[in-house]
Protein backbone atom coordinates (compact mmCIF):
# COMPACT_ATOMS: atom_id res chain seq x y z
CA UNK A 1 0.00 0.00 0.00
CA UNK A 2 1.05 3.80 -1.02
CA UNK A 3 2.55 5.49 1.89
CA UNK A 4 1.12 3.49 4.89
CA UNK A 5 2.29 3.83 8.05
CA UNK A 6 0.78 1.08 10.55
CA UNK A 7 3.09 2.78 13.40
CA UNK A 8 1.83 6.36 12.50
CA UNK A 9 -1.92 5.41 12.52
CA UNK A 10 -2.00 3.80 15.87
CA UNK A 11 0.73 6.81 17.51
CA UNK A 12 -1.50 9.30 16.61
CA UNK A 13 -5.08 7.39 18.24
CA UNK A 14 -2.85 6.00 21.41
CA UNK A 15 -1.41 9.56 21.66
CA UNK A 16 -5.01 11.21 22.09
CA UNK A 17 -5.85 8.48 24.49
CA UNK A 18 -2.79 8.85 26.68
CA UNK A 19 -4.24 12.57 27.37
CA UNK A 20 -7.35 11.18 28.97
CA UNK A 21 -5.78 11.66 32.35
CA UNK A 22 -4.91 14.93 32.24
CA UNK A 23 -8.16 15.81 30.30
CA UNK A 24 -10.37 14.52 33.03
CA UNK A 25 -8.54 16.38 35.65
CA UNK A 26 -8.65 19.98 34.15
CA UNK A 27 -12.29 19.09 33.32
CA UNK A 28 -13.34 18.08 36.54
CA UNK A 29 -11.68 21.27 38.41
CA UNK A 30 -13.93 23.56 35.57
CA UNK A 31 -17.16 21.58 36.42
CA UNK A 32 -16.37 22.35 40.13
CA UNK A 33 -15.65 25.88 39.44
CA UNK A 34 -19.10 25.85 37.02
CA UNK A 35 -19.50 26.96 33.76
CA UNK A 36 -22.55 27.87 31.73
CA UNK A 37 -21.67 27.05 28.54
CA UNK A 38 -19.23 25.28 25.99
CA UNK A 39 -18.08 27.41 23.12
CA UNK A 40 -16.02 25.00 20.05
CA UNK A 41 -14.20 27.89 17.96
CA UNK A 42 -12.12 26.88 15.12
CA UNK A 43 -11.53 27.92 11.14
CA UNK A 44 -10.92 25.63 7.98
CA UNK A 45 -10.06 22.03 9.24
CA UNK A 46 -10.32 22.88 12.81
CA UNK A 47 -14.02 24.43 12.66
CA UNK A 48 -15.30 21.38 10.57
CA UNK A 49 -13.93 18.96 13.15
CA UNK A 50 -15.98 21.08 15.65
CA UNK A 51 -19.02 20.88 13.23
CA UNK A 52 -18.84 17.16 14.16
CA UNK A 53 -18.53 17.40 17.89
CA UNK A 54 -21.21 19.89 17.48
CA UNK A 55 -23.54 17.82 15.87
CA UNK A 56 -22.85 15.10 18.22
CA UNK A 57 -23.56 17.01 21.32
CA UNK A 58 -26.73 18.97 20.15
CA UNK A 59 -28.43 15.83 19.89
CA UNK A 60 -27.15 13.70 23.06
CA UNK A 61 -26.68 16.91 26.08
CA UNK A 62 -28.05 19.08 27.43
CA UNK A 63 -25.40 21.40 27.80
CA UNK A 64 -25.48 24.60 25.82
CA UNK A 65 -23.08 24.54 22.74
CA UNK A 66 -21.78 27.16 20.22
CA UNK A 67 -19.96 26.46 17.54
CA UNK A 68 -18.08 29.38 15.64
CA UNK A 69 -16.08 30.17 13.08
CA UNK A 70 -12.93 31.93 14.73
CA UNK A 71 -13.08 34.96 11.68
CA UNK A 72 -16.69 35.48 11.98
CA UNK A 73 -16.64 35.68 16.04
CA UNK A 74 -14.11 38.27 15.98
CA UNK A 75 -16.23 40.73 14.01
CA UNK A 76 -19.73 39.66 15.00
CA UNK A 77 -19.37 38.39 18.65
CA UNK A 78 -21.89 36.31 20.62
CA UNK A 79 -24.00 37.51 23.21
CA UNK A 80 -24.02 33.84 24.73
CA UNK A 81 -20.21 34.13 25.80
CA UNK A 82 -19.51 35.18 28.89
CA UNK A 83 -16.96 34.68 31.87
CA UNK A 84 -18.51 31.53 32.27
CA UNK A 85 -17.91 30.27 29.24
CA UNK A 86 -15.38 27.28 28.53
CA UNK A 87 -13.92 27.76 25.40
CA UNK A 88 -11.95 24.70 23.14
CA UNK A 89 -9.94 25.28 20.30
CA UNK A 90 -7.64 22.79 18.31
CA UNK A 91 -4.36 23.46 15.94
CA UNK A 92 -1.31 21.93 15.14
CA UNK A 93 0.77 25.04 14.15
CA UNK A 94 -0.59 27.14 16.79
CA UNK A 95 -0.50 30.56 15.00
CA UNK A 96 -3.46 30.42 12.77
CA UNK A 97 -3.56 34.40 13.03
CA UNK A 98 -7.83 33.94 12.99
CA UNK A 99 -7.31 31.73 15.98
CA UNK A 100 -4.99 33.58 18.14
CA UNK A 101 -7.10 36.43 18.00
CA UNK A 102 -9.98 34.57 19.03
CA UNK A 103 -8.62 33.60 22.27
CA UNK A 104 -7.38 36.76 23.07
CA UNK A 105 -11.01 37.99 22.43
CA UNK A 106 -12.75 35.17 24.80
CA UNK A 107 -10.18 35.93 27.16
CA UNK A 108 -11.63 39.72 27.19
CA UNK A 109 -14.69 38.42 27.98
CA UNK A 110 -13.44 36.86 30.82
CA UNK A 111 -13.72 33.17 29.11
CA UNK A 112 -11.23 29.80 30.15
CA UNK A 113 -10.04 28.27 27.06
CA UNK A 114 -8.97 24.64 26.63
CA UNK A 115 -6.11 24.05 23.41
CA UNK A 116 -5.14 21.18 22.02
CA UNK A 117 -1.84 22.52 20.66
CA UNK A 118 0.83 20.50 18.87
CA UNK A 119 3.33 23.32 18.76
CA UNK A 120 4.02 23.80 22.87
CA UNK A 121 5.85 26.99 22.25
CA UNK A 122 3.74 28.35 19.60
CA UNK A 123 1.77 31.57 20.36
CA UNK A 124 -1.77 30.06 20.69
CA UNK A 125 -0.33 27.14 23.04
CA UNK A 126 1.39 30.14 25.17
CA UNK A 127 -2.19 32.38 25.45
CA UNK A 128 -4.63 29.31 26.53
CA UNK A 129 -5.37 28.54 29.55
CA UNK A 130 -4.65 24.82 29.62
CA UNK A 131 -2.54 23.38 27.11
CA UNK A 132 -2.76 19.68 25.72
CA UNK A 133 -0.18 18.37 23.65
CA UNK A 134 -1.69 15.62 21.98
CA UNK A 135 -1.32 15.25 18.32
CA UNK A 136 -3.87 13.26 16.46
CA UNK A 137 -7.81 13.59 15.28
CA UNK A 138 -9.39 17.14 15.72
CA UNK A 139 -12.35 15.20 16.94
CA UNK A 140 -11.51 12.88 18.88
CA UNK A 141 -9.08 15.42 21.28
CA UNK A 142 -12.47 17.15 21.22
CA UNK A 143 -14.32 14.67 22.16
CA UNK A 144 -12.34 13.80 25.61
CA UNK A 145 -13.67 17.34 26.58
CA UNK A 146 -17.18 16.61 25.59
CA UNK A 147 -17.83 13.53 27.08
CA UNK A 148 -15.68 13.86 30.61
CA UNK A 149 -17.78 16.83 30.43
CA UNK A 150 -21.29 14.88 29.93
CA UNK A 151 -20.36 12.70 32.03
CA UNK A 152 -19.96 14.70 35.05
CA UNK A 153 -23.62 15.67 34.21
CA UNK A 154 -25.09 12.74 34.51
CA UNK A 155 -25.47 12.39 30.09
CA UNK A 156 -22.71 9.69 29.69
CA UNK A 157 -22.91 6.72 31.83
CA UNK A 158 -20.99 4.27 29.33
CA UNK A 159 -18.19 6.32 29.95
CA UNK A 160 -15.75 4.01 31.31
CA UNK A 161 -16.49 1.28 29.04
CA UNK A 162 -16.40 3.34 26.10
CA UNK A 163 -12.57 3.96 26.88
CA UNK A 164 -12.24 0.64 27.85
CA UNK A 165 -13.01 -0.35 24.42
CA UNK A 166 -11.00 2.75 22.73
CA UNK A 167 -8.01 1.82 24.54
CA UNK A 168 -8.21 -1.98 23.77
CA UNK A 169 -9.02 -1.85 20.31
CA UNK A 170 -9.65 1.67 18.25
CA UNK A 171 -5.79 1.69 17.01
CA UNK A 172 -5.59 -1.66 15.74
CA UNK A 173 -9.72 -0.82 13.80
CA UNK A 174 -8.30 1.79 12.42
CA UNK A 175 -5.29 0.45 10.74
CA UNK A 176 -7.51 -2.25 9.27
CA UNK A 177 -10.07 0.35 8.24
CA UNK A 178 -7.45 1.76 5.91
CA UNK A 179 -6.12 -1.55 4.48
CA UNK A 180 -10.00 -2.37 3.91
CA UNK A 181 -10.65 1.56 2.05
CA UNK A 182 -7.55 0.89 -0.06
CA UNK A 183 -9.04 -0.45 -3.16
CA UNK A 184 -11.60 1.46 -3.38
CA UNK A 185 -9.99 4.51 -2.40
CA UNK A 186 -7.93 3.49 -5.50
CA UNK A 187 -10.58 2.62 -7.83
CA UNK A 188 -12.33 6.17 -7.42
CA UNK A 189 -9.05 7.96 -7.58
CA UNK A 190 -8.39 6.40 -11.00
CA UNK A 191 -11.77 6.85 -12.35
CA UNK A 192 -12.36 10.26 -11.08
CA UNK A 193 -8.79 12.52 -10.43
CA UNK A 194 -9.56 14.61 -13.49
CA UNK A 195 -13.39 15.59 -13.48
CA UNK A 196 -14.00 19.51 -13.60
CA UNK A 197 -16.23 19.21 -10.31
CA UNK A 198 -16.54 16.58 -7.18
CA UNK A 199 -19.48 17.28 -5.32
CA UNK A 200 -19.08 15.85 -1.38
CA UNK A 201 -22.10 15.42 0.40
CA UNK A 202 -22.89 14.05 3.60
CA UNK A 203 -24.99 14.57 7.21
CA UNK A 204 -24.78 14.75 10.80
CA UNK A 205 -21.59 14.49 12.21
CA UNK A 206 -19.92 13.76 9.18
CA UNK A 207 -21.25 17.01 7.30
CA UNK A 208 -18.01 18.83 9.11
CA UNK A 209 -16.37 15.48 7.26
CA UNK A 210 -17.54 16.42 3.75
CA UNK A 211 -17.15 20.20 4.45
CA UNK A 212 -13.53 19.47 4.95
CA UNK A 213 -12.81 17.00 2.29
CA UNK A 214 -13.73 19.17 -0.32
CA UNK A 215 -12.49 22.01 0.82
CA UNK A 216 -9.25 21.24 2.96
CA UNK A 217 -8.18 18.31 1.14
CA UNK A 218 -9.37 18.11 -2.41
CA UNK A 219 -8.98 21.90 -2.70
CA UNK A 220 -6.56 23.56 -0.50
CA UNK A 221 -3.71 20.13 -1.00
CA UNK A 222 -4.86 18.54 -4.29
CA UNK A 223 -6.38 21.51 -5.92
CA UNK A 224 -9.54 20.33 -7.43
CA UNK A 225 -13.00 22.25 -7.71
CA UNK A 226 -15.32 20.91 -5.54
CA UNK A 227 -19.00 21.77 -3.88
CA UNK A 228 -19.69 20.53 -0.20
CA UNK A 229 -23.47 19.76 0.15
CA UNK A 230 -25.55 18.88 3.35
CA UNK A 231 -27.69 16.24 2.61
CA UNK A 232 -30.21 18.02 4.40
CA UNK A 233 -29.99 20.97 1.78
CA UNK A 234 -29.28 18.69 -0.92
CA UNK A 235 -33.57 18.88 -2.26
CA UNK A 236 -33.09 22.72 -1.66
CA UNK A 237 -30.80 23.36 -4.94
CA UNK A 238 -28.18 20.75 -5.71
CA UNK A 239 -30.63 18.38 -7.32
CA UNK A 240 -31.09 20.34 -10.31
CA UNK A 241 -27.30 20.24 -11.64
CA UNK A 242 -26.55 16.54 -10.81
CA UNK A 243 -26.64 14.97 -14.12
CA UNK A 244 -25.95 11.31 -15.70
CA UNK A 245 -22.02 12.29 -15.81
CA UNK A 246 -21.55 14.36 -12.48
CA UNK A 247 -19.32 12.90 -10.07
CA UNK A 248 -21.11 12.75 -6.51
CA UNK A 249 -19.20 11.54 -3.64
CA UNK A 250 -21.38 10.56 -0.32
CA UNK A 251 -20.30 10.16 2.96
CA UNK A 252 -22.57 7.82 4.93
CA UNK A 253 -22.18 7.38 9.12
CA UNK A 254 -23.95 5.79 11.68
CA UNK A 255 -25.40 8.55 13.76
CA UNK A 256 -29.10 9.39 13.32
CA UNK A 257 -28.66 11.43 10.09
CA UNK A 258 -27.83 8.17 8.40
CA UNK A 259 -31.83 8.66 7.09
CA UNK A 260 -30.86 12.10 4.91
CA UNK A 261 -27.69 10.69 2.79
CA UNK A 262 -29.65 7.42 2.27
CA UNK A 263 -32.38 9.89 0.77
CA UNK A 264 -30.07 11.70 -1.26
CA UNK A 265 -28.13 7.99 -2.59
CA UNK A 266 -31.70 6.95 -3.50
CA UNK A 267 -32.74 9.96 -5.45
CA UNK A 268 -29.14 10.51 -6.98
CA UNK A 269 -28.38 6.83 -8.60
CA UNK A 270 -31.93 7.17 -10.26
CA UNK A 271 -30.27 10.15 -12.69
CA UNK A 272 -26.55 9.61 -12.20
CA UNK A 273 -24.02 7.21 -12.93
CA UNK A 274 -20.80 8.11 -11.37
CA UNK A 275 -21.89 7.73 -7.36
CA UNK A 276 -19.11 6.59 -5.56
CA UNK A 277 -20.50 6.07 -1.34
CA UNK A 278 -18.12 5.81 1.86
CA UNK A 279 -19.92 3.80 4.03
CA UNK A 280 -18.21 3.45 7.87
CA UNK A 281 -20.03 0.99 8.35
CA UNK A 282 -18.50 -1.06 5.54
CA UNK A 283 -15.82 -1.01 8.14
CA UNK A 284 -16.17 -2.61 11.51
CA UNK A 285 -13.90 -2.74 13.69
CA UNK A 286 -13.51 -5.64 16.58
CA UNK A 287 -14.14 -5.23 19.97
CA UNK A 288 -16.21 -1.84 19.64
CA UNK A 289 -19.67 -2.08 20.40
CA UNK A 290 -22.39 -1.15 18.11
CA UNK A 291 -23.66 1.26 20.16
CA UNK A 292 -20.35 3.41 20.05
CA UNK A 293 -20.19 3.50 16.04
CA UNK A 294 -22.47 6.81 15.84
CA UNK A 295 -19.54 8.69 17.83
CA UNK A 296 -16.89 7.49 16.06
CA UNK A 297 -17.69 7.53 12.61
CA UNK A 298 -15.54 11.08 12.20
CA UNK A 299 -12.68 9.01 12.96
CA UNK A 300 -13.51 5.92 11.00
CA UNK A 301 -14.21 8.35 7.51
CA UNK A 302 -11.00 10.00 8.59
CA UNK A 303 -9.47 6.86 8.03
CA UNK A 304 -11.43 6.51 4.93
CA UNK A 305 -10.57 9.44 3.15
CA UNK A 306 -6.94 9.17 4.24
CA UNK A 307 -6.86 6.39 1.41
CA UNK A 308 -8.13 8.61 -0.41
CA UNK A 309 -6.09 11.50 -0.17
CA UNK A 310 -3.06 9.25 -0.92
CA UNK A 311 -4.73 7.68 -3.93
CA UNK A 312 -5.44 10.72 -5.27
CA UNK A 313 -2.26 12.43 -4.94
CA UNK A 314 -0.87 9.38 -6.85
CA UNK A 315 -3.36 9.16 -9.87
CA UNK A 316 -3.00 13.37 -10.18
CA UNK A 317 0.87 13.51 -9.65
CA UNK A 318 0.50 16.44 -7.46
CA UNK A 319 2.16 15.87 -4.10
CA UNK A 320 -0.75 17.39 -1.32
CA UNK A 321 2.08 19.52 0.20
CA UNK A 322 2.54 22.22 -2.26
CA UNK A 323 0.89 25.40 -1.80
CA UNK A 324 0.49 28.64 -4.39
CA UNK A 325 -0.64 31.11 -1.98
CA UNK A 326 -1.58 29.39 1.34
CA UNK A 327 0.70 31.33 4.31
CA UNK A 328 2.85 32.17 1.27
CA UNK A 329 1.00 35.86 0.31
CA UNK A 330 -0.25 38.53 2.61
CA UNK A 331 -4.12 38.07 2.88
Amino acid sequence: MLKFREDKIKEDVNHVLAHRTEVEEVVDAICKEGYDNLFLIGIGGTYAAAMELESYMKGHSSISVYLENAADLLVLGNSKLSGKSLVLVTSVTGNTIEVVKAVDYVHEKGARVIGFIDEVESPLAKAVDYEICAKGSDYFEMLLVALRLMKNAGEFPEYEEFFRQMEEHLGDGIVEVERAADLKAEAYAKAHCDDAMQYVVGAGNLWGAAYSYAMCYMEEMLWMTTKSISAADFFHGTLEIIERDSNVMIFMGEDEARTQTDRVYNFVQKICGNVTVFDTKDYPIEGIEERFRGILSPIIMAAIYDRINVQLEEARKHPMDIRRYYRRLSY
